[in-house]
């Protein structure tokens, strides 16, 4: 099935995709194996000292393998949500494929969109790879925070770019609805 096709039981019978992005892969991995690298050092380290008195051994090689699976859970999650994810731009909307077991769609018109705003955080600086995130704020899902967009292109190649694509093709749609 190609991309194109994984929007079809969501578009309306008049609606087109104009352009389809992606997250990047390099990124998104990279920041979940970061965190899991992290964590993982931060909880073994103390248990380091465990290993040289025997009655706390047992207790550490489980706490480290524990670790350790949660780590690989981790990963394993951020690859079926990498698997599914897929952002559309339509002539109508913004769509958002997503899922980690299932498939999830969100949809936000472009009537509704108030703010759009572009995120490159420190991650994706330091990575030099032109990362960001692309968030679209509604009456219904207001930008209270960086944190809890509801409607983000995550880890997208070239925000800045993909914003101005974006902000064009809403006004493009203005246009023509104060056209007829």
């Amino acid at each position: 099935m190609n991309e194109l096709e994984l929007f079809q039981p969501v578009l309306d019978s008049d609606e087109q995709i104009l352009k389809l992005y992606k997250p990047n892969k390099f990124r998104t991995f990279f920041g979940t194996i970061l965190i899991c690298l992290l964590i993982t050092i931060l909880f073994i380290i103390p248990i380091i000292g465990s290993f040289l008195d025997p009655e706390t051994f047992i207790t550490g090689i489980g706490f480290i393998v524990f670790v350790i699976v949660f780590d690989f859970l981790a990963i394993l999650m951020i690859a079926l949500w990498y698997n599914k994810t897929i952002y559309a731009v339509t002539n109508k909307r913004i769509l958002i494929r997503t899922g980690y077991i299932g498939v999830d769609y969100k949809a936000l018109d472009y009537d509704t969109i108030g703010a759009l705003t572009v995120n490159v955080n420190w991650l994706d600086k330091l990575l030099k790879k032109n990362t960001g995130t692309l968030s679209f704020g509604s009456m219904s899902s207001p930008m209270i925070n960086t944190a809890n967009y509801k409607f983000s292109f995550l880890y997208i190649n070239n925000p800045y770019e993909t914003y101005r694509e974006v902000k064009a093709m809403m006004d493009e749609n203005k246009t023509k609805k104060e056209n007829n």
